[in-house]
């Protein structure tokens, strides 16, 4: 008998708390429910450009045009060496490849081979590697100023022509699925751009 007086105490607690838990639940008072803020949104124009088209030569930005000439014209003799440095490692390679067709007598001539092309490769890497940092250095020169231009103008056409939402398909890839020709302002923007920066 006495095993059953806690559980039948317990039982009883059970029973009296749930009442009584309930009772406190309905007796906190209710909060109004909170209205949903409904946010009008302005119909949107939506257009598109191809900031690809800036630097095409026929129907581009020609203030960019012109820099990448001008870019082109002072890293040419720099990029000649890279290409004939490029050649002679190819024909190294090549000859490596002779000796080794051969057989192991020419193993002395393959290793000084193996050593002429490790230093040329090092050599090449390194003048790549400036002519990048010194290409880039000049581009942020010669084009940072146009480009910040730009990305103003773009600013100011979306407004004028109260265009909502402007994308860049050339940057958005292979995410632009599908495009109406008819948002596509690419070339008027290039005409409004080129007539106030000529």
């Amino acid at each position: 008998m006495k095993s059953s007086r806690p559980l039948l105490f317990l039982a009883v607690l059970a029973l009296l708390g749930v009442p009584a838990l309930a009772q406190t639940a309905a007796a906190a008072p209710a909060k109004p429910a909170a209205k949903p803020v409904v946010k009008t949104v302005p119909a949107l124009k939506i257009a598109w450009i191809n900031s690809a088209a800036f630097v095409d030569e026929q129907g581009g930005i020609k203030q960019l045009v012109r820099s990448g000439k001008e870019l082109e014209l002072e890293f040419s003799a720099q990029q000649s060496d890279l290409a004939l440095q490029n050649e002679k490692l190819r024909t190294l390679v090549g000859e490596i490849n002779k000796l080794q067709a051969g057989g192991a007598a020419n193993a002395e001539a393959i290793q000084a081979k193996q050593a002429e092309g490790m230093k040329l490769q090092e050599e090449l890497q390194a003048k790549q590697q400036a002519f990048q940092a010194a290409v880039q250095q000049a581009q942020q020169t010669k084009q940072g100023p146009i480009v910040s231009e730009l990305t103003k103008a773009l600013d100011t056409y979306a407004k004028a022509h109260e265009i909502g939402m402007l994308f860049d398909v050339a940057k958005l890839g292979n995410a632009v699925l599908a495009a109406q020709p008819e948002l596509d302002v690419t070339t008027d923007f290039i005409a409004e751009f080129n007539a106030s920066h000529p």
